[in-house]
């Protein structure tokens, strides 16, 4: 564009000025133009959490900016952007040779950066996230497993491709590591549940963020059909997983124990209703 087609387009509101020589279109939201303004890209978990792609609880904006970018110094990577929000800058030189956009790294760059600011088990469910969610194809997901670090090598070989959000990889994971079988959308009569646990409780993983509200109609519906199949149902937010897991997991343990008991008292009864010894 012209100096004077620019000139114009900022006097109409078209486009608006980020940074001496950069300009951002009217509808950029606010991580577009403080990446514009920073003359980077939004990077790592920011990327992929505008996909919906787990992320773990990190807040702060990722950005990746290039060493020679304009407008150097030390100013060139404030803190915080004007709202007070964290700004996490990523080194300048990308680990996959791959264009991405003009204001965000590729999604198997984001994903790559992502899995190495995340701890082991948010990392973990970022890639299921991502496999799900078809961000990335299942050649690029297992390109990153076998690149990964060491530290996720382990979690990597426990991955699976059946949870529908991190919140699910997260506490499936969580609970076999404490011994339980946990089953991935297991079916339970004509309906799906999220994970079922030693057989005898389902798990319902719900998060607003995730399902939206118009879904928890239709969940009252199945919780109603699981009882009446006999099998116990609890409902977890993303609240109990991600911050009072201690909590939920006694509740777990203690819902587990009491349907064993009554599974186990139920079979014992039929086996002596068929006049079978009751040990």
């Amino acid at each position: 564009m012209s100096a004077r087609e620019i000139r114009a387009a900022l006097h109409l509101g078209l486009i608006a000025r980020a940074a001496r020589g950069t300009y951002v279109c009217e509808h950029a939201d606010a991580e577009q133009r403080q990446a514009a303004a920073l003359h980077a890209q939004i990077a790592c978990v920011s990327a992929v959490h505008r996909s919906d792609v787990w992320c773990g609880v990190d807040s702060a904006l990722h950005l990746m900016r290039p060493a020679d970018a304009r407008g150097g110094g030390e100013t060139a990577r404030p803190s915080a952007d004007p709202s007070g929000r964290s700004l996490h800058f990523h080194g300048a030189k990308p680990r996959f040779a791959l264009a991405g956009t003009s204001w965000m790294v590729d999604p198997v760059e984001a994903v790559w950066q992502a899995i190495h600011c995340l701890n082991e088990e948010h990392a973990i469910a970022c890639l299921e996230s991502a496999l799900h969610l078809k961000f990335l194809t299942a050649s690029q997901v297992h390109h990153l497993c076998v690149l990964a670090p060491a530290r996720l090598q382990p979690g990597i070989r426990e991955m699976e491709d059946t949870a529908d959000s991190g919140l699910e990889t997260l506490t499936r994971r969580r609970l076999r590591h404490r011994g339980f079988a946990v089953v991935a959308q297991a079916r339970v009569g004509s309906i799906y549940e999220d994970l079922v646990v030693d057989d005898c409780v389902a798990l319902e993983i719900d998060g607003r963020q995730w399902h939206g509200a118009t879904k928890f109609i239709s969940d009252y519906d199945r919780d109603l059909m699981v009882e009446g199949l006999g099998r116990r149902t609890l409902r977890l937010s993303y609240r109990h997983i991600m911050y009072e897991w201690e909590t939920t997991l006694a509740t777990i343990e203690r819902t587990v124990a009491d349907a064993r008991w009554v599974r186990d008292r139920h079979r014992g009864r039929q086996l002596r209703g068929q006049n079978e010894p009751w040990w």
